[in-house]
């Protein structure tokens, strides 16, 4: 297995993942990876004093960070901010994190509302009371677990679904249980977060967004349109037609960040090891992969965030 990997992109439990924080390093030590970020959704709850101190004992760097929900002003189209290096106890951070979790408990009650209404229950007091971030992951998680539904699940799949493939019947824009967030986070408005905690704003996963019908040309405008630091052009996507990786995507965004003087980042986005759940996703590290983040993609990224940080401050 490669040594001194490095991944920039990752879930723990305190949203859609499935290990805890202090799991994940200890996975992350045992994969070979020597930089990693947390970058869970609209939280920094994994964060805390003994992580860290578990890092350094492990002799891992750990990057603090987040992946902000967006919305883009112009297209409505949806995007996915990181931010990097961000300081943790940033009082504009802390208190969007603590207003984005109410808006999500606020729009998974409408969603079980939805839900109900084609029958499906959806424990909302026991999901509230986990602490989580709620996401559509945890939703479809909690209807498919619970034996009540099974039968309705069969019915209107066929036989019992996959996560994903519950959320994109069911949840998604366009689906039956679909609810829109009623003041949706401006993907301006979290570049302006990032940078105000001192971090350096990622465009997560663009490829995704290609994938999704979204074109290159409107994608690359959207990045530039809202200003951020960086492209997460390390990030492979999957072809759902063939399971091929889309390394085209990788090489054009690549050279779109090197030609717009913009940051590359990249990461697995990884949740799980359980591929029946998520489907096809690189690994943690991306150990696998032909192509994976670098060294000099974290020294440049240190650079950027000492210099804001001076800046903020």
């Amino acid at each position: 297995m490669a040594a001194d990997l490095i991944d920039l992109h990752t879930h723990t439990n305190c949203s859609d993942g499935d290990y805890a924080p202090a799991e994940l390093l200890r996975l992350a030590k045992k994969r070979g990876i020597k930089t990693i970020a947390i970058t869970d959704h609209d939280t920094v709850d994994g964060y805390d004093k003994e992580l860290f101190l578990l890092a350094k004992e492990l002799e891992i760097e750990l990057i603090p960070g987040i992946e902000f929900s967006t919305i883009d002003e112009e297209s409505g189209q949806k995007v996915h901010a990181l931010g990097l290096g961000i300081d943790l106890e940033n009082k504009v951070l802390r208190e969007k994190c603590t207003r984005l979790r109410t808006d999500r408990i606020k729009l998974m009650g409408q969603i079980a509302e939805k839900l109900a209404s084609y029958g499906f229950v959806l424990r909302v007091d026991e999901l509230v009371a986990s602490g989580e971030i709620i996401t559509k992951a945890h939703i479809a998680r909690d209807v498919l677990a619970n034996e009540a539904n099974r039968h309705r699940l069969i019915k209107a799949h066929g036989s019992m679904p996959l996560q994903g493939e519950f959320i994109e019947k069911w949840l998604i824009k366009g689906c039956p249980a679909f609810v829109p967030k009623t003041k949706p986070l401006l993907t301006h408005e979290a570049i302006d977060i990032i940078h105000q905690a001192g971090g350096v704003s990622s465009c997560a996963h663009p490829s995704f967004n290609v994938m999704k019908g979204f074109s290159f040309d409107n994608m690359k405008q959207l990045i530039l349109r809202n200003k951020f630091d960086a492209v997460e052009a390390i990030n492979i996507q999957y072809d759902k037609e063939n399971g091929d990786q889309r390394f085209d995507m990788i090489r054009e965004f690549t050279q779109f960040a090197k030609e717009s003087n913009l940051l590359i980042t990249g990461g697995s986005d990884y949740h799980s090891d359980n591929h029946e759940l998520w489907g096809n996703m690189p690994s943690l590290g991306m150990a696998d992969e032909v192509v994976r983040p670098g060294q000099e993609m974290v020294d440049n990224l240190n650079l950027l965030t000492v210099s804001r940080a001076t800046t903020v401050e």
